[in-house]
């Protein structure tokens, strides 16, 4: 299985703290840059051929820093993500640029460059993608997405409205009934599950079928191919997917499990202040 990472967003919501000099997967969380995250995640579940989707003129500090991943225990390459005002953009369009590298025959994972998930309560934070790939791997559905429970606004997120929740080997699940793209105050009541939303993390498994889907999406007001409509017209068309949930249920373990958005500046300053004290810098050696 390979993986992606999605690294050629622009950042406009972090210029305050960017500036535009450096690119926001690059930020530092305590004593890591924020795409180590990810890249971690991945290495930990066993994936070592990663992909990382750049943008031609702002992010070519992303390869100074990962070089070919030798030695960070992967092996990547980068995909140049070539925009223009005529052209789309968005998360959709990023992962369909990987559609010549992925078999037929072949599921990947993907992951947001400046997503941030966690498990302080495990041996290693970085070990939360199991989870997800068992689930995936025994159901065998169109996707699987790790979501994040909240009780607070999600209207900047994707949302997804669960059915019935499952348990199996300590991963609660269940099917997807619907999603939405930063949904209004009056949707949000619409796609809660029981008292909760769940807020996509920016993690997802696809198999090779979500291509066609993508092609077939059209773009946003702001000219953006966004995933959610995808995979929402997956589901339409009688595909089945699975969100796993990633973060703390009432009777769960623990409720050390994270999950930030680093592209917004509040949540670069939560994850900061959360994960400053860690050296995360070591448990990138495990």
């Amino acid at each position: 299985m390979k993986g992606v990472i999605l690294a050629a967003g622009e950042g406009t919501r972090l210029r305050r703290v960017t500036y535009g000099a450096i690119p926001k997967e690059l930020l530092p969380i305590g004593n890591i840059p924020t795409i180590r995250f990810p890249l971690e995640t991945m290495r930990l579940a066993g994936i070592k051929h990663i992909y990382v989707t750049i943008a031609p003129k702002t992010k070519h500090n992303i390869l100074d820093a990962l070089q070919s991943g030798r030695d960070l225990g992967v092996n990547i390459c980068y995909l140049v993500q070539e925009k223009n005002e005529k052209r789309p953009a968005g998360i959709g369009l990023a992962i369909l640029s990987v559609k010549p590298w992925i078999r037929r025959d072949e599921d990947f994972v993907v992951a947001c460059g400046d997503s941030i998930v966690c498990d302080l309560s495990s041996q290693n934070p970085f070990a939360c993608l199991q989870s997800a790939l068992e689930v995936h791997k025994i159901i065998k559905p169109f996707a699987t997405i790790m979501v994040y429970p909240t009780s607070f606004n999600p209207t900047r997120f994707g949302v997804a409205k669960l059915k019935q929740l499952n348990e199996s080997n300590g991963a609660t699940y269940g099917d997807i009934e619907k999603l939405v793209e930063k949904p209004s105050l009056h949707a949000v009541q619409k796609f809660k599950t029981g008292t909760l939303n769940y807020i996509i993390t920016g993690y997802y498994i696809f198999s090779h079928k979500i291509f066609p889907f993508i092609e077939k999406t059209k773009p946003d007001r702001q000219n953006e191919v966004q995933i959610t409509d995808s995979l929402e017209l997956a589901i339409r068309d009688g595909e089945r997917i699975i969100g796993v949930i990633h973060g703390p249920l009432k009777g769960a373990r623990s409720c050390e499990v994270y999950y930030w958005d680093v592209g917004d500046p509040e949540d670069y300053k939560k994850a900061n202040i959360r994960l400053s004290k860690l050296d995360l810098s070591s448990l990138t050696r495990e």
